[in-house]
């Protein structure tokens, strides 16, 4: 086997294992903003990062939207991995856009949220807000949200401000307000 074969083989058995290491398992679009959620398929391990930012020892390099694909860099490699797509098994994923108020009057606007049914999903919004939500398919057909809302105040200390549950119609948009935060969202149809 010559040199060339060997590093081009040695290349693409790296691209392989990336895959296998790093999923692309969701976005979170917000005006001037976007956060791409990667996991660790090894660890587990899920952190949001922007555009430019690392996971990993990767660094997210570019990001299509019409394909829904990160490029990554670590050690001069590029490997490209797409938004996980639970969509073959009973469309487990689905998207959300909204708007979330708080009690100052500020409104984040959510232009695109990626959900999984029946687990946690996690956003990190601003100054240390995280916004939880848990879709749930109901037996009787409506869908079940379960929202927690929390602050961290220090390093060892995260307050919980609110935890509804609302419960609605499949694609029916949904809103609530909960002392000093209010949302609304709108699901896009599966």
């Amino acid at each position: 086997m010559s040199r060339f074969s060997s590093r081009l083989l040695a290349l693409l058995l790296l691209a392989t294992a990336v895959r296998a290491q790093v999923e692309f398992s969701g976005i979170l679009v917000m005006p001037g903003k976007t956060l791409f959620a990667l996991t660790d398929t090894a660890t587990t391990k899920t952190d949001w990062v922007t555009l430019k930012g690392s996971f990993a020892g990767f660094v997210v390099a570019n990001y299509d939207p019409s394909t829904d694909t990160l490029t990554l860099m670590r050690n001069g490699t590029a490997p490209r991995v797409r938004l996980k797509d639970d969509a073959k098994v009973q469309s487990l994923r689905f998207e959300l856009t909204g708007s979330i108020t708080f009690g100052t009057g500020e409104k984040v606007e959510i232009e695109r949220a990626t959900l999984l049914f029946d687990q946690e999903n996690v956003f990190p919004l601003k100054d240390g807000i995280i916004y939880r939500i848990t879709p749930t398919r109901r037996p009787d057909g409506t869908l079940m949200y379960r929202i927690v809302i929390e602050q961290r105040i220090a390093e060892n200390r995260i307050d919980r401000l609110s935890a509804p549950n609302v419960i609605t119609l499949p694609n029916q948009p949904f809103s609530i307000r909960v002392g000093e935060f209010a949302f609304s969202f709108t699901p896009k149809s599966p």
